[in-house]
C-alpha cells in the first residue's frame, strides 16, 4: 500500500483527485507546486546523502512526494506544512500507511520557533521541494537560527539560486547572497529543470541547489553582521560609506568613512564589489563604532 501510494503522489490526476475530495485549493502566495517527477525526487534524495539514522527536516510536504520516501531512509522526517488542510490530510494519510517515522508540524516555517521542531528530534539536514514564496527566507533562517542542520538539499527556483550563490560584481550578488555564503558553501547539483516537472507547472524554471555548512564561526554577534550587510546593500547607487550610516548605531559618519577607506582604500567602494571575506572583517570594526 505504501509502495503503492509512493508512485501515485507523482501523478496529476491523483493530485486533482485528492484536491477534489477534500475540497481543497492550491494558494498562490503559498507558492504551492509538486514535483511529479519520481526521477528527480530520486535523485533530490541522492544529492543528500540519506544515512538511517538521520533525522530530516522539510519544509512544504504538500501531499507528500518526499515525505514517504525520506521516511523509508532516515529515522525521522519533521515536515512543516502550513496549509492545514494539506496537513490534516497527511497525518490522516500518515495513520493510514502506519508510518510511526513522520511527524506533521501544521504552521508557517517562518513563525514557528526552533524549540516547535526540536521537540520531536534535532534536524541534521534539510530537504525539501521548496515552496517557492518562502524559500529565500527559509535557508537563511535555517542557517542562522538553527546551527545543528548542516545541509540543505531541494528544488528552488533558478534565480533563487543564482542569488544565493552570486559573487561580487554580479547583477544578482545582495545581501542575503553574502548572509547564506557566510555560513555556508553554496552549489547547483542540477540545473534548467523545466516547469513540466511540475503540478502545477510554475512560470518559472527550477534547479536542485544544495548548500553545506562551512563551519566558521563569527567573531561578532550574528544579528550586527546581518543589520551590517543590510544596511550596506540599501542602496545600491550610494556608497558602501554613505549606506552603512544608515545603520542604527553609526551616527558618526567621518568615523565610518575613515574605516571605509583604511579598509579598502577607496571611500567610494560600493557594496556589490566586497567579498564575504571582506564583510566578515569590515563586522569586526564597525561592532567598534556601534560600542563606542
Amino acid at each position: 500500500m505504501e509502495k503503492e501510494y509512493e508512485q501515485l503522489v507523482f501523478n496529476p490526476s491523483y493530485i486533482r483527485d485528492i484536491l477534489n475530495s477534500r475540497a481543497l485549493s492550491l494558494n498562490r502566495k503559498f507558492g504551492q507546486n509538486f514535483l511529479v517527477n519520481r526521477e528527480i525526487a530520486g535523485r533530490v534524495l541522492a544529492y543528500a546523502d540519506l544515512r538511517k539514522n538521520d533525522i530530516l527536516l522539510e519544509i512544504g510536504p504538500g501531499i507528500g512526494t518526499l515525505t514517504f520516501s525520506l521516511a523509508k531512509r532516515v529515522k525521522q522526517v519533521i515536515a512543516v506544512e502550513i496549509d492545514r488542510g494539506f496537513s490534516l490530510w497527511l497525518t490522516e494519510k500518515i495513520d493510514d500507511l502506519g508510518k510511526k517515522n513522520i511527524k506533521i508540524i501544521s504552521g508557517d516555517f517562518l513563525k514557528l520557533s526552533p524549540e516547535r521542531i526540536t521537540a520531536h528530534g534535532t534536524p541534521e539536514k534539510l530537504v525539501s521541494n521548496f515552496p517557492y514564496s518562502v524559500c529565500l527566507k527559509a535557508i537563511v533562517r535555517c542557517l542562522e537560527e538553527y546551527p545543528f542542520i548542516d545541509e540543505i538539499v531541494g528544488t528552488v527556483q533558478r534565480e533563487i539560486a543564482q542569488r544565493a550563490g552570486a559573487l561580487p560584481g554580479d547583477k544578482n550578488y545582495s545581501a542575503v547572497s553574502v548572509l547564506i555564503q557566510s555560513l555556508a558553501d553554496v552549489r547547483v547539483m542540477e540545473k534548467d529543470i523545466s516547469p513540466h516537472n511540475f503540478f502545477p507547472a510554475p512560470e518559472v524554471t527550477s534547479v536542485i541547489l544544495r548548500l553545506t555548512r562551512s563551519g566558521g564561526t563569527l567573531p561578532f554577534h550574528r544579528e550586527l553582521f546581518r543589520r551590517m550587510v543590510k544596511a550596506s546593500f540599501s542602496n545600491r547607487r550610494k556608497s558602501l560609506a554613505n549606506n552603512l550610516c544608515t545603520m542604527k548605531g553609526l551616527s558618526d559618519k567621518e568615523a565610518v568613512r575613515e574605516v571605509v577607506s583604511a579598509y579598502f582604500h577607496d571611500v567610494n567602494i560600493r557594496a556589490e564589489h566586497l567579498s564575504v571575506g571582506e564583510f566578515t572583517r569590515l563586522a569586526r570594526a564597525i561592532e567598534k563604532l556601534v560600542a563606542g
